[in-house]
């Protein structure tokens, strides 16, 4: 997956197709520019270069640019294969360095508006995996094996764990908390983190496997700590923390009983109010219901009354594997940003085609754009992209995008 960042738009020469391959690699002709044509750049001055394998245009030698997986150039500098009037971009598009024109109906190469293809980048969620240390995750889980083992398992595995196979799409970080009997033995909560970033799978491990269950579940003050936390992190994407859990919350005033529901419900506000979301997920039966579901929509943000969020209780391994699998494909990104600004006030003009069906704007189940710089999928959208390769291809009229210098 790409990582969150800003390319410039680009134009090509035909057609209001901005495109975003998905997993697959797409052949694409563009009429009127083609790299077909006697005497096209991919003919002549590129013929060892076009048709090269690439992800996007870094990936291809000067002068030409990626489409639907390979290189391509619809022009030269002084080649003049461009219509009047439009110049040849130096990744040999038509039009790259501006013409005149406007809003209108673009067309081919005799339009003096040419098309405009948008470039995006999916956005980078930041997970920060909050982990119950209690002496309790010593217990059995299911036969499978203790708790704490089971769920580093589910995690970790190098062949199948959620952090291992998902470094380098979801900026994971690692907070194991406890206590030991609250303020009485001192800091609380106690706080063991690696911070949040792509690609330290190796960094958490170590920290990890080299810890054990230790004493008490201070939920609420780990949330707050972790809220604080995760404040600091400027880089774009949403946020979130999963909580993984096996028993009831207590406070770091009061340790025993385990009364610290409210602490642990008010946390989860709190942090969905700084736009930090919460998902629970219990690791065994011991964790009461109704407070998962009093977590869950707080986590969420729902107020009584607008229904209920989901929230995740695993019995054995099978049942935690799969908790983890919906939680966590649930926050890989449907979000995008682009390499330019919209600036029409009616962005239903733009036109998103998934899999070659039209995805309604402001839809609950289409696409939306969260600002004049970042679309959004959501929905039953969301959730098709999320479980496979698929087409998405983006469409504004001309003139209604600025690029991003």
């Amino acid at each position: 997956m790409s990582h969150s960042s800003h390319r410039p738009l680009r134009r090509a020469c035909t057609g209001l197709l901005g495109l975003l391959a998905l997993g697959a690699s797409l052949a694409s002709v563009v009429p009127g520019c083609s790299s077909e044509v006697a005497g096209s750049p991919c003919e002549t001055t590129f013929a060892e270069e076009c048709g090269k394998e690439c992800l996007d245009d870094s990936g291809c030698a000067d002068g030409l640019y990626c489409s639907g997986g390979s290189c391509t150039a619809d022009c030269t500098p002084a080649g003049g294969q461009c219509s009047d009037g439009v110049s040849c971009s130096p990744r040999g598009r038509c039009g790259e360095d501006g013409v005149s024109g406007g809003f209108g109906n673009p067309g081919g190469p005799g339009d003096n508006c040419p098309s405009i293809t948008v470039s995006f980048d999916k956005v980078t969620p930041t997970v920060m995996l909050l982990i119950d240390q209690s002496g309790s995750m010593n217990d059995d889980f299911g036969g499978d094996g203790n708790r704490w083992e089971v769920l580093y398992d589910a995690l970790m595995n190098q062949q199948n764990g959620v952090v291992a196979t998902l470094s380098d799409e979801i900026r994971f970080g690692l907070a194991l908390y406890t206590s030991r009997d609250g303020f009485q033995g001192g800091t609380c909560p106690r706080i063991t983190q690696v911070n949040a970033s792509l690609g330290n799978y190796e960094s958490i491990r170590q920290m990890y496997e080299d810890a054990n269950p230790d004493d008490e579940t201070p939920t609420g003050e780990s949330i707050d700590k972790t809220v604080d936390y995760l404040k600091t992190i400027m880089a774009p994407g949403p946020k979130m923390i999963l909580l993984a859990t096996d028993g009831m919350p207590d406070t770091c005033a009061e340790p025993n009983p385990q009364n610290g529901e409210e602490e642990s419900v008010t946390a989860a506000k709190r942090a969905f109010d700084e736009g930090i979301k919460t998902v629970v997920l219990s690791v065994g039966p011991e964790v009461a219901l109704d407070h998962l579901q009093d977590m869950a929509n707080a986590g969420a943000g729902i107020q009584n009354g607008q229904g209920n969020a989901a929230y995740y209780q695993a019995l054995n391994q099978a049942s935690l594997i799969d908790a983890f699998e919906q939680i966590i494909g649930g926050v890989r990104a449907c979000v995008f940003t682009l390499g330019g600004v919209v600036t029409t006030d009616d962005p239903g003009q733009g036109e998103v085609l998934l899999d070659g069906e039209p995805l309604t704007y402001n839809d609950p189940d289409g696409w939306r754009l969260n600002n004049e710089s970042e679309m959004e999928l959501v929905g039953d959208a969301c959730t098709k992209i999320q479980e496979s390769a698929h087409e998405l291809k983006v469409t504004f009229p001309c003139g209604t995008v600025v690029p991003i210098e």
